[in-house]
């Protein structure tokens, strides 16, 4: 089913996006370069349908409570909305892109206004039904924010955004058209990666891709296609993190993506993996058992939605909002691998606000591509001897990391 919007079609968004994206890219030099400019513009559309980072263990990491705030990268908001079955007080969620406002606020409304989990499910989980858009036309557009509403009726000419839900929403955005280039490369070499969710143990999984996937990585055309950022953007690689990833050598990416997609793939039980699922099969688990995001299961949807209204998101630099805080406002920040595309400078000024507006015990996590942590080195001046990493915590939830695909996870805390 398609609809005209009767919208007008709006640019104010769009344009907020390039700005604000081009400054987190190179905001910070005199010049850009040839491939932070194309970076930039390629991160404008929507990346992420969902989000790469394990709620779960960002869940233990924090350890909230329910006088907390949290403030978060929106991304997909699978994590933003999954962070509210610890009960905290207040969950912020901001983002340089429109599209991934939009969706989160898409999110939000159809939890609102579908009447139960299944209509719930079938919208956001399976997301592949025509019946889709109309339960959106009729039931989920009139809660819908206007700004959101002109993003999901808009899209290229002859294609409304929202008709994603109708034909398979986890094939979309520049990460799911990516995964789905891979697939296509995989039968190339006669490998079948939805085998994957077939493997009755874990043990199983490693065998299935040590046998049927590795290989597919030590190519000589992976190795040539690895080795170009461009053809990393999709993964929203930035061209900083993709010199952290290969360690300044481009001819190792190939075999630092087969590591990682090795973990991905055998990290946890392909039952309870849903980013293999995702990566695999682009799809979730249908069957509605534990390869899914917290805040889609059957289990966890009544208190999801009577906890939503805890939840806010805006577009936004993540620096920016949280200079707009109170002092002393915020208990958990959450910045997923953003630090990787920063400067040192900019890494700085961002402590500098969340030192500010952090409450006494405040913690932070985030993701590196690479191993190393990039903000001991900004802890001069007034944040020396403010923040610690936690390292038994960080590297004991890490390797827990049900995505696996970062190098390191890094909890922080605010010292006394």
């Amino acid at each position: 089913m398609e609809f005209t919007s009767t919208l007008p079609a709006p640019h104010a968004n769009a344009d907020r996006s390039k700005a604000l994206l081009s400054n987190a890219v190179y905001g910070h030099k005199s010049k850009a370069t040839l491939k932070e400019r194309l970076f930039a513009m390629w991160f404008r559309q929507l990346v992420y349908t969902q989000i790469w980072e394990d709620p779960v263990v960002d869940m233990k990491a924090l350890n909230l409570d329910a006088n907390d705030h949290v403030v978060t990268i929106a991304s997909g908001g699978c994590n933003a909305l999954s962070y509210l079955l610890a009960n905290p007080a207040k969950v912020t969620a901001v983002d340089l892109n429109h599209a991934h406002v939009s969706l989160v606020r898409l999110k939000m409304a159809g939890l609102r206004a579908l009447s139960n989990y299944d209509e719930f499910f079938n919208f956001f989980g399976i997301a592949n039904a025509s019946s889709n858009v109309r339960l959106y036309k009729s039931v989920i557009a009139p809660q819908l924010d206007t700004d959101s509403r002109h993003y999901w009726e808009g899209g290229p000419i002859g294609f409304r955004r929202i008709r994603m839900y109708a034909k398979g929403f986890y094939n979309y955005g520049l990460l799911g058209q990516l995964i789905g280039i891979i697939h296509w490369g995989a039968k190339l070499h006669g490998v079948n990666l939805k085998e994957l969710i077939q493997q009755p143990t874990q043990k199983d999984q490693e065998i299935w891709f040590d046998q049927k996937v590795a290989k597919i990585f030590d190519s000589k055309l992976m190795a040539k296609i690895c080795s170009s950022p461009f053809a990393l953007y999709n993964l929203g690689i930035p061209p900083s993190q993709h010199h952290a990833l290969c360690d300044q050598q481009p001819e190792n990416m190939a075999q630092v993506l087969k590591e990682r997609a090795r973990k991905l793939a055998t990290v946890a039980p392909i039952k309870d993996n849903y980013f293999a699922w995702q990566a695999f099969s682009r799809r979730y688990d249908p069957t509605e058992q534990s390869a899914l995001p917290p805040y889609l299961m059957r289990s966890n949807y009544a208190q999801l939605k009577a906890n939503i209204g805890k939840l806010s998101v805006e577009q936004s630099n993540i620096r920016d909002a949280i200079a707009s805080m109170p002092l002393q406002s915020v208990d958990a920040v959450v910045l997923l691998d953003a630090q990787d595309w920063m400067s040192n400078e900019e890494i700085t000024a961002l402590w500098t606000e969340i030192t500010r507006a952090a409450k006494p015990g405040a913690r932070v996590i985030f993701r590196t591509a690479g191993t190393l942590s990039p903000v001991d080195a900004c802890f001069t001046g007034p944040l020396q001897g403010k923040w610690a990493r936690d390292d038994a915590r960080s590297e004991a939830l890490g390797p827990q990391d049900r995505s696996g695909i970062y190098g390191a996870f890094h909890l922080y805390r605010l010292q006394a």
